[in-house]
């Protein structure tokens, strides 16, 4: 299949609260999870799962329908460099990569990505708050992640110039949270 869309599940929160508090976290962490595999699962791509330590089957996240891994990488930025590399390793035309811990997005924000991805070698959604939420490429360039995890304005800045630098087409949408 030419689209993929990697999704990264971050570890659940650490019980390092007050029991009502970690509840409340780990509310919000299912939620979003919940959330990602629903609005993922009718996606026409192929699917690619990443945990950090181990996989869960039989999760929210089903068996049948997304390719579970393991991250080799400890830092992000390897995380998501070995996660590119993998579906253009497996002749993928467009890549679009989300993490579980967004619970606004939707499946037309996934969509359109692919969409803009016609036209444009690089599309970012960011985040109204923090960095970007989802993004699509369809090219691999390690350099471009240099600024990975994209939790600033600056980070996103700093992509987009070294996007101009390497002369590729980027589209930014307009900001969600």
């Amino acid at each position: 299949m030419d689209k993929h869309l990697i999704i990264f599940v971050n570890p659940p929160p650490k019980n390092q609260l007050g029991i009502g508090q970690h509840k409340n976290k780990l509310k919000a962490y299912l939620n979003c999870m919940e959330n990602t595999a629903a609005i993922t699962a009718d996606i026409s791509a192929s699917k690619h799962i990443y945990y950090h330590s181990f996989i869960e089957n039989d999760s929210v996240f089903s068996d049948h329908l997304f390719q579970k891994k393991i991250h080799q990488k400890k830092l992000p930025k390897d995380q998501l460099t070995d996660a590119l590399k993998e579906s253009f390793g497996q002749w993928a035309k467009k890549v679009v990569f989300v993490a579980t811990d967004f619970e606004g997005i939707t499946t037309d924000d996934i969509e359109i990505i692919y969409e803009k991805l016609e036209n444009s070698d690089f599309v970012i959604l960011p985040s109204a708050s923090r960095g970007v939420l989802l993004f699509g490429t369809t090219f691999f360039n390690s350099d471009l992640l240099n600024h990975f995890p994209w939790e600033t304005d600056n980070d996103l800045l700093d992509t987009i110039i070294s996007l101009q630098e390497s002369k590729k087409t980027y589209c930014v949408l307009a900001a969600k949270d």
